[in-house]
């Protein structure tokens, strides 16, 4: 399945040796990092398919693991300590450590769209945010993205204070749906195919309503930007073969999530893999667009999390991501 380089094949006398030159000349260059994702999902598959497919080997990077930090913040203050080179997480996380005396950058795309879907059963009769009045909405936990995205709908659709809104840990939405203690689940993958093999049906695709949406980026320190450019440049070479790879071959990127989520079943996991490939979620490229921040951004001002401005070219540094598509 690797579409990494190997030396195969048995070479006898002077051959071994050579080959045995280069390899060890090969393994000198390689750089060892270490990656710190805010936590384990598939929302992040770019990262897992460029580890198990080769392809930071390929660019003379081992990552020998991908360690989840448990938020973002807690990821992005990994790598400005120097603990690790780069985290994955939401642009806003590298403004906050910012406005806080801390220099990052977010340098590449790796999960784009807002992946959150809204769930009901069949029978509901939805057709348009106009039929949420008088439901029972259950989201997970505020200030999470899927809580602000349902939020933001029900205030456009001008219905506050006219739908309950019931917040549970992120990852059980729907079992009250499921029960009939709820009407309506709003949720992430894998739970939305989950939650589609039980009989529910998706009512509201917010990737619809933002195709371009920083949900989470790749970051790093402006001390590794300066100091060693040609890492990063290699880093977000590697992440863009990995997304492209993703749209040429789907199955290898629904292998790969079967491995790093063997515990899910491997259909739920193979439908919810095409569905953020057929959705964006997995861009076709590292560069972050300036409408993919904005979207970002002001819901997080919605939500209050965010009370100022953050800019776009304060926050994202384009240039790796210039460099590897020219």
């Amino acid at each position: 399945m690797s579409h990494s380089s190997s030396y195969k094949g048995v070479v006898l006398g002077t051959g071994l040796l050579a080959m045995s030159a280069s390899f060890s000349t090969q393994a000198d260059e390689m750089d060892t990092i270490l990656i710190n994702e805010a936590f384990h999902s598939l929302l992040y598959l770019p990262v897992y398919v460029a580890k198990h497919e080769g392809l930071f080997n390929n660019h003379n990077i081992d990552v020998p693991v991908v360690r989840s930090a448990g938020s973002g913040p807690a990821a992005l203050a990994s790598v400005l300590s120097g603990e690790s080179q780069f985290s994955v997480h939401g642009p806003e996380h590298v403004g906050f450590a910012q406005e806080q005396g801390g220099s990052g950058k977010a340098i590449s795309a790796v999960a784009n769209s807002a992946p959150v879907w809204v769930l009901a059963h069949p029978d509901l009769g939805y057709s348009s945010p106009a039929d949420l009045e008088g439901k029972e909405v259950v989201v997970g936990l505020a200030p999470g993205t899927s809580n602000t995205l349902i939020r933001r709908l029900i205030e456009d659709a001008g219905l506050n204070g006219e739908v309950t809104v019931t917040e549970v840990q992120n990852g059980s939405e729907l079992g009250p749906v499921l029960s009939g203690r709820g009407d309506i689940a709003v949720a992430y993958q894998p739970q939305v195919e989950q939650g589609i093999s039980q009989g529910l049906e998706i009512i509201h695709a917010f990737t619809d309503d933002y195709p371009e949406y920083a949900f989470s980026t790749i970051n790093t320190s402006q001390e590794m930007i300066d100091n060693n450019p040609d890492l990063v440049v290699r880093f977000v070479s590697a992440i863009n073969d990995s997304l492209s790879l993703i749209h040429s071959d789907a199955e290898i990127a629904k292998a790969v999530a079967r491995l790093e989520f063997g515990d899910l079943q491997g259909d739920v996991v193979d439908a919810a893999v095409q569905r953020m490939i057929d959705n964006n979620v997995y861009p076709e490229s590292v560069m972050i667009t300036e409408d993919a921040f904005a979207n970002a951004i002001e819901m997080q001002q919605f939500v209050g999390n965010i009370q100022g401005e953050m800019y776009y070219e304060d926050i994202v540094d384009i240039s790796f991501a210039s460099d590897v598509l020219e």
